[in-house]
């Protein structure tokens, strides 16, 4: 275990769960506690833990949505043309995996179908993808913002989250924040998710705006947030799990937690990116946001 002169860092984490503000508080700061330490807190079925070897970076298979995208890819990209195939097509088009991101046998399939070529060029992404993408008009991002705004006023909760929740991506978040700045909270003018937070003083209102942000794509790096460094696709625990920071280093962590960023896969296990390091999780206990 780690010593004075061998910190360890803290992971951030945020809960989906209605349980999960009151165990992990803003961004629950959890410190890894080593295996025999004594918590209630275990998997729902005992799973193999990682050895030394699993955390070498030069043995995870890192996640490829580089252009072009194709039989083997996997990512964010991979899972937004999935996306977009199933809000055109239904379901049914790719009726057993769904959009999980992977580029397989079914999505080749589903390609097939639809009448696209099995490799898509950044030109094909984008026509596939351009219905599918959210963007507000400046009419919208104005209704939205002038919304948002009275609802903060008047400490609405629920308006503030039907209207955050009319927001898909960062690109409109962006737009919508660039509206917000006319109106002023407290005599200042403030981006959109200052405005949101600074409006409400209850922990458990916060979580809730903060989890409509996060969904969005903006990333918070245990001081301010940002649109940048979210590239891959996001981790969430399905159920209780142990989370590692090497072979002896662990923490145990809630259902429905956003994890961070999967970096790469390997031996049954996800890799991940949280607060600038590495972790690993068993990938029967995880699921994409």
């Amino acid at each position: 275990m780690a010593t004075q002169n061998n910190k360890k860092k803290k992971l951030i984490l945020i809960g989906l769960g209605t349980a999960v503000a009151g165990i992990l508080g803003y961004f629950g700061w959890q410190y890894f506690s080593n295996r025999n330490s004594n918590t209630e807190m275990q998997d729902d079925f005992p799973l193999p833990s990682p050895q030394a070897d699993d955390f070498s970076p030069n043995n995870i298979i890192a996640r490829n949505d580089e252009f072009p995208l194709k039989r083997g890819s996997k990512g964010q990209r991979v899972q937004a043309v999935q996306e977009a195939l199933i809000a055109k097509y239904g379901k049914s088009i790719l009726p057993k995996y769904g959009s999980d991101g992977d580029f397989g046998s079914e999505t080749v399939a589903a390609l097939k179908k639809a009448g696209l070529p099995e490799s898509i060029d950044e030109a094909t992404y984008n026509s596939i993808t351009k219905s599918e993408k959210s963007s507000s008009s400046t009419t919208e991002a104005a209704s939205l913002a002038k919304t948002l705004y009275k609802a903060a006023v008047n400490k609405n909760l629920l308006q503030v989250i039907t209207a955050l929740r009319q927001m898909k991506t960062k690109d409109d978040y962006s737009s919508v924040s660039n509206e917000f700045l006319q109106y002023r909270i407290g005599g200042v003018r403030k981006t959109l998710v200052n405005g949101m937070l600074d409006s409400f003083s209850d922990e458990g209102q916060k979580q809730q705006i903060r989890m409509e942000f996060s969904r969005m794509g903006l990333k918070y790096d245990g001081d301010k947030w940002s649109l940048s460094g979210i590239g891959g696709m996001t981790v969430i625990t399905r159920r209780n799990a142990s989370v590692w920071r090497n072979p002896y280093d662990k923490v145990e962590v809630p259902a429905r937690t956003i994890l961070g960023t999967e970096i790469g896969q390997l031996n049954g296990f996800t890799a991940f990116e949280n607060n600038g390091e590495t972790f690993l999780i068993n990938t029967q206990n995880i699921e994409n946001l």
